[in-house]
């Protein structure tokens, strides 16, 4: 009888994390998105933490376990939902990793920093084409709008 009950209460609690889940979350984190993740979660923990070479373990830890929320991915390759779920997915594969090199990083740029971490160390870039996609064509009344070489009339 306990047992029947608690595969119920499991079944119930299946169904409301189904019902929960995001949309525009991709079903399954591609290879791409892992990357992208990598290096949108190192630039914003290593923004965050403040100058390189005033940076304490503690304010990184901190920025770690905040780093993975909507309001730091509006602007990146992919959309939010999707980036917080890759930034996640990369920080609990190599949080150790990540949280050395960005204390670690003296006077090197977020470039040398980002390269380091997500192609050298972790690999999650290796084999990726990160060559940004071209954006869509923008219509307005009818007509191709290049988004700011075209002034609005």
């Amino acid at each position: 009888m306990a047992s029947t009950k608690a595969a119920a209460v499991l079944m119930v609690m299946a169904m409301i994390g189904v019902s929960l889940s995001q949309p525009g979350m991709p079903k399954k984190l591609e290879k791409e998105h892992i990357c992208a993740g990598c290096r949108a979660t190192v630039t914003e923990i290593a923004k965050k933490s403040g100058p390189a070479k005033k940076r304490f373990e503690s304010r990184v830890m901190e920025v770690m376990d905040e780093v993975c929320k909507m309001e730091s991915f509006r602007t990146y390759d992919y959309p939010p939902p999707t980036m917080v779920q890759a930034c996640k997915v990369f920080l609990g594969d190599h949080e150790d990793t990540v949280e050395q090199s960005i204390l670690g990083q003296g006077s090197d740029a977020l470039e040398l920093l980002i390269d380091k971490v997500c192609w050298k160390q972790t690999k999650v870039c290796e084999g990726v084409d990160i060559a940004k996609q071209e954006r869509p064509t923008v219509y307005m009344d009818g007509k191709p709008m290049n988004s700011k070489s075209e002034e609005l009339r």
